[in-house]
């Protein structure tokens, strides 16, 4: 770990956590050999802790029972990480249970893990440096919290300057929790089977989490609610913002409690945790059910752009209810006009609350559901209480003080039969409603449901990487349907037709109606679709829709895209009885059904790579995968902004939706959205060629590493990134000059830039190669910018599958000599050095690091004389491998015991504050060494020692017995020799 790591991150952390009330004990006094918290590094769970937590918060629990429910947590009986996540999470929130006799027979007891109710009952610490033993290796995250003894939150401290610090942080949560390459066993999965917070931090950003989150998942916490960020402090950071908004006591027992849910996707369980605006949306609503006098100022309604997780936030509200003791018994009402949201949320409630979700099909059903006095969770679709011909007549009025109604899409579900009916018969019913768009500045959303509670805008979502950035293209002026040249166009695309019959096809259909559905134009269309799709979206592994103006226009689409030998298309459209075959063929439900899932697959599982659609799939679609909406319609107010924000939901390599507009939406944009306030509407789509600017700005940025210097003098530009520091500024200003390269292309405007970032891609990869700096790299780049990249690296001679040359190569020399300069030469070698000493490091500590000390002098010695530098780095690199067989056959061990020999050594002359041994107590060194290293090895020839804690047990006792016979006792050797021999003891032998 860093200085700046421990100093500027880690300390600060814990210190900020201790300032609210968690308790703090280092990670070494916890360990196995220091504490009686843990009896082995393999224990996960402060068993001690856990007991005394659940005796004290069930005092009444017997001995036999208090055994059996912390063994019962301790040894879970789950096969995978999500189960055994799943499984602890219900046993805390949702309770376990005892059989137990409390004077009234034998009965089931509830048992509490956490007394979420009253936080100050809990035992909150956080410990640092906590190790833990992994099957292949010990893994030592930075912060554990710990809740009553179980690890509940995990945290990654990076420094501020290091290269890509949150990729890396999360990386290594990745690796903690074996998600990264599972089948190399990196981690220690147990650990992570209590996990609920995972966040990655450097300071200055912090993102958090769940087990199953993917790197793009994870998301800053913004908001301290229920403080406001000026509370803080002076400018808080990223980082102090997360803990006080997550981790003060009750906000982490209340996310935990009522802000997590499990869904099923793709075949797989999600872990989901509540955005920050989630969590603070639910509280605000809680507090105006309490507060508010009237109907009106109980309701409201939370505006949270499409892709924030809208739904998810009426699932936290539902779950917040039922367990407020004020509120619990409220009778739940929600209304959806979506078939695929109203399933959603039903099949979520009832996996979440685990209580009965009643479907109200009618407003007769609908009645009788509410005359009951039971707290119901009721939903219903709005399309079955639209029908007039419902017999209404008897309006009864229920109790409605003691019922909520929750309402999607206020804007489309308020007016109309059932409106008139809920204000008759439920008037003293409060309505929340919830929305992915704003609201019509003169709507009577704000006199129907109140004022908002909440607001999440578009422009917050994109900045927060909630969701991604829409950029508006107008394509084909000729093609385009509004304007002056409607009369043009219709002759031009019927010129084959008489007058009588086009004076026909106008009448029946309009003269733009039918440009729209004319073949011609849509072959036209199609061409354009083919070419902007294979250019911008296809390399990137991405899909598209195409919205049409009719079901007709639909299916004439896909033929035309069949004619054009685009990649695979589906039509979903609606059906009707009437239908001609050649739009039914396209109606089938279950057919459809498959096309969606086929359409959610990644490009290379399927080909289907574009849904043509007229109204379907425009509302509530979540396709992470599409990245361009073909429009070729009219749409406006909320129909647009629904409809292009099925492209804006984030994905890897995914850096911006596009809407490319062949109707001519340019022609309208301001008076389609002009019943919005501006405010609401910012950012909602952004002209391509307003991002230029950016890219010349972020152009600029890199430049500035090479002030003075000439791009085509490739190692003098490398040799500018030397520092660290630098080489971090450089990475994070080159991958986003060529994010914004990758948003732009194939237009124009990114032409004059294309030279530099060829260049720039060199120096990044020839830095990356130099300095063995891994994170250096273009993989953060969209796969257009890779590939112009590499062909470049390829036609100069470079081929970036190739790694830098090792250390140890036969024809390393060959390859340094081929460098033009001393200096560059010398690099070479000093950097093969470091990347050789970094990765023997674990093999032999003490010599490598021995190494580490020695390379700093010669570059000290040395600095700026190039030409002496090469010789005296080549000299030391013959003289690596054969110093170190060297020195161990100068004491007569083996290159096996000679790692051992050299840690215990170093250790007793460390103690003893002494340069060198005298000649008995080496003598004496080496014997213990010769016999300590014959035993580990001979112990760890048993099958799976290294995973059976009894024999690992003795062989530790065996090394302290053993040391304590010596001249050179020592209780702090013993201890530091007994973790360290054991370390080495796994690389060697296992």
């Amino acid at each position: 770990m860093s200085a700046d790591e421990l100093d500027k991150v880690e300390l600060p952390a814990i210190q900020q956590l201790q300032s609210l009330g968690w308790e703090y004990v280092s990670g070494d006094k916890l360990s196995a050999d220091t504490s009686s918290e843990r009896n082995s590094l393999k224990e996960v769970v402060l068993a001690s802790r856990l007991s005394d937590s659940i005796k004290r918060l069930n005092p009444w629990i017997s001995e036999e029972n208090l055994r059996k429910v912390t063994r019962d947590l301790i040894q879970l009986q789950t096969s995978t990480l999500m189960e055994a996540n799943q499984q602890v999470w219900e046993t805390m929130v949702q309770l376990t249970s005892v059989e137990q006799d409390l004077g009234k027979g034998r009965k089931s007891q509830t048992v509490n893990i956490i007394d979420f109710d009253q936080p100050e009952n809990n035992q909150f610490l956080c410990t640092n440096q906590f190790k833990v033993e992994g099957v292949n290796q010990n893994i030592i995250p930075d912060i554990l919290l710990f809740v009553n003894g179980l690890p509940l939150g995990v945290v990654e401290c990076k420094s501020p300057y290091i290269t890509n610090p949150m990729e890396s942080g999360i990386g290594q949560l990745l690796r903690y929790a074996n998600r990264r390459h599972p089948e190399d066993n990196e981690g220690c999965e147990k650990l992570f089977h209590y996990n609920q917070v995972m966040i990655s931090t450097h300071r200055d950003k912090s993102r958090v989490g769940t087990i199953s989150s993917r790197m793009e998942h994870y998301l800053e916490w913004k908001d301290p609610y229920p403080l406001e960020v000026e509370e803080l402090g002076a400018e808080p950071n990223s980082q102090q913002i997360l803990i006080s908004g997550m981790l003060n006591k009750d906000n982490f027992l209340d996310l935990i409690r009522n802000f997590i849910v499990f869904e099923p996707e793709g075949g797989r369980v999600i872990k989901k945790l509540a955005r920050y605006q989630q969590f603070r949306s639910v509280h605000k609503t809680i507090e105006r059910l309490k507060e508010g006098a009237t109907r009106k100022e109980k309701g409201g309604v939370i505006w949270h752009t499409q892709g924030s997780g809208k739904s998810l936030s009426m699932v936290f509200l539902a779950v917040k209810i039922r367990r407020d003791h004020e509120l619990q018994d409220y009778k739940l009402l929600f209304m959806t006009d979506r078939q695929q949201l109203h399933q959603q949320l039903t099949a979520t409630f009832r996996r979440t609350l685990d209580e009965t979700v009643y479907d109200a099909k009618s407003i007769r059903e609908l009645k009788s559901l509410l005359q009951r006095t039971s707290s119901d969770l009721i939903t219903g679709m709005m399309q079955k209480f639209q029908d007039k011909s419902q017999d209404i007549e008897e309006q009864n009025t229920y109790p409605s003080d003691r019922i909520i109604v929750l309402c999607d899409e206020a804007h489309r579900t308020q007016y109309g039969t059932f409106s008139s009916f809920m204000n008759q018969v439920l008037p003293n019913a409060p309505k929340i409603a919830f929305t992915g768009t704003p609201l019509i500045t003169t709507d009577k959303t704000r006199n129907e449901f109140g004022s908002y509670i909440d607001t999440y805008t578009i422009e917050q979502s994109v900045a927060d990487g909630a969701t991604v950035q829409i950029l508006y293209e107008g394509r084909q002026p000729k093609t385009k349907v509004t304007g002056d040249s409607l009369d043009d166009l219709f002759d031009q695309y019927f010129a084959d037709q008489t007058a009588e019959e086009r004076e026909e096809i106008k009448r029946r259909y309009g003269t733009q109606q039918a440009i729209l559905e004319a073949p011609a134009r849509i072959k036209e269309v199609c061409q354009d679709i083919l070419k902007h799709y294979q250019e911008v979206v296809q390399p990137n592994g991405l899909k598209a829709m195409i919205v049409t103006t009719s079901r007709n226009a639909a299916v004439t689409y896909k033929e035309m895209m069949e004619e054009v030998d685009a990649p695979e298309s589906a039509v979903i459209i609606s059906g009707d009885h009437n239908d001609p075959k050649r739009l039914a063929q396209h109606t089938d439900g279950s057919k459809q059904k498959q096309q969606i899932q086929q359409f959610l697959q990644p490009l290379e599982e399927s080909p289907l790579s574009f849904l043509i659609v007229k109204d379907m799939l425009l509302t509530g679609f979540d396709a992470p995968i599409c990245q361009v909406m073909y429009l070729d319609r009219k749409l406006v107010d909320h129909n647009l902004l629904q409809a292009i924000a099925r492209v804006n939901r984030t994905r890897k390599g995914k850096f911006c939706g596009y809407i490319v507009d062949y109707y001519g939406l340019s022609d309208y944009l301001n008076e389609a959205l002009e019943v919005f306030t501006s405010e609401d509407v910012k950012g909602a789509l952004v002209n391509i060629e307003d991002e230029i600017p950016k890219l010349k700005a972020r152009h600029t940025r890199c430049l500035r590493h090479f002030k003075g210097l000439d791009l085509t003098e490739i190692d003098d530009c490398i040799h500018a990134l030397k520092e660290e520091g630098k080489r971090q500024q450089f990475e994070i200003d080159f991958r986003h000059f060529s994010q914004q390269i990758e948003i732009v292309l194939p237009h124009p405007a990114a032409n004059p830039f294309l030279r530099d970032l060829r260049l720039l891609g060199k120096i990044c990869h020839g830095a990356k190669n130099l300095y063995r700096d891994e994170q250096l790299n273009i993989a953060a780049a969209g796969e257009k910018v890779k590939q112009l990249i590499e062909d470049h690296l390829q036609t100069t001679g470079v081929d970036p599958k190739i790694p830098p040359v090792d250390l140890l190569a036969k024809d390393f020399k060959e390859k340094v000599d081929a460098h033009q300069t001393p200096r560059s030469r010398a690099s070479e070698i000093e950097y093969a050095i470091r990347h050789h000493i970094n990765i023997s490091l674990v093999q032999d500590p003490i010599y490598y690091q021995s190494l580490s000390e020695r390379l700093e002098e010669i570059l000290k010695q040395h600095e700026d004389k190039w030409d002496l530098l090469e010789q005296e780095l080549m000299e030391m690199k013959e003289n690596i491998e054969v110093g170190r067989e060297e020195i161990a056959a100068q004491v007569g061990l083996s290159s096996t015991e000679s790692p051992f020999y050299n840690v215990l050594e170093h250790e007793i002359k460390n103690i003893r504050g002494q340069d060198a041994l005298d000649d008995s107590t080496q003598e004496e060194v080496i014997e213990v060494v010769k016999k300590l290293v014959q035993m580990m090895e001979d112990a760890s020839s048993m099958v799976d020692f290294f995973n059976k804690e009894d024999e690992i047990r003795n062989v530790r006792r065996e090394i302290r017995r053993t040391i304590m016979m010596t001249s050179f006792d020592d209780e702090n050797l013993r201890k530091i020799i007994m973790e360290e021999f054991m370390e080495l003891a796994k690389v060697k032998f296992q």
